[in-house]
């Protein structure tokens, strides 16, 4: 209120943030609002596009002051990012389109051995729960495991479906943590060497009937692969910069036997 007292209200000062910050804490009285950069990845000066600042009456839940999401913000209207992975179209994972996806498109990929899929939040969030399609055009199954961090250095494996076959709609959920982050990395496919994965949703959204009829459908043990987890980055097989077709017969010679 005079500039002397100050009250921190929001620490992000630990965590790696972009684009949109959407943040929350008690209401309080006050005049003055003060921001202060921490950290910049590229050089030594905080930037600040546009700034907001209201009453809401919406609810929202605080742990360790951070947001703890209701609905999906993984998303390209939340700011989210894919950061590491090839696909044809910039941000396929996280458009929602969960339906027009083949042998050619609406996937994001990594090559099995090299590279990851990792998504960035705009900022850090509570998050206990995670959800993605992996392709499904043909009767293939994957393996994969899941990481979250906060920095990009530390990660923390949510999630070990290594030794797991895996199809379609995977569901995981793990002890909630804070999270910036999240790293897919497949590491086995009974078709080629790619990973691939159509969707990815954080925290975990409500499925719908024909979703779950999907994730039914898509394996013949549906309490292992119900609970897998999410896809991975790309890299065609031929060193082609471009998304490696499912369809690609690609394979390490110690797996033409499985």
């Amino acid at each position: 209120m005079d500039e002397l007292d100050w009250v921190r209200v929001i620490d992000h000062s630990q965590y790696l943030c972009r684009s949109w910050q959407k943040l929350y804490f008690p209401a309080r009285v006050c005049r003055y609002i003060r921001i202060v950069g921490t950290h910049n990845t590229v050089n030594k000066i905080f930037h600040i596009v546009a700034f907001e600042c209201m009453f809401t009456n919406k609810t929202f839940t605080l742990e360790k002051g951070l947001i703890v999401p209701m609905e999906n913000v993984a998303t390209i209207a939340d700011c989210a990012s894919v950061i590491e992975g090839v696909s044809r179209s910039r941000n396929a994972l996280l458009n929602g389109d969960t339906k027009n996806y083949d042998w050619d498109s609406g996937y994001t990929c990594h090559q099995l051995g090299s590279g990851a899929i990792v998504v960035q939040l705009a900022q850090p969030y509570m998050i206990g729960s995670i959800r993605l399609l992996l392709w499904d055009c043909d009767d293939r199954s994957y393996s994969y495991y899941v990481e979250v961090s906060t920095n990009q250095q530390q990660w923390t494996m949510v999630a070990d479906r290594t030794k797991v076959s895996c199809k379609s709609w995977q569901s995981v959920t793990f002890e909630r943590q804070p999270a910036s982050f999240i790293r897919i990395v497949g590491t086995h496919n009974t078709a080629n060497e790619v990973f691939h994965c159509v969707h990815f949703e954080c925290p975990e959204q409500q499925s719908s009937q024909k979703e779950e009829n999907s994730e039914e459908s898509g394996t013949g043990d549906t309490s292992l692969a119900g609970q897998q987890l999410d896809s991975h980055a790309l890299r065609a097989p031929s060193g082609s910069s471009l998304p490696s077709s499912p369809g690609s017969n690609s394979r390490s010679p110690n797996r033409q036997h499985q």
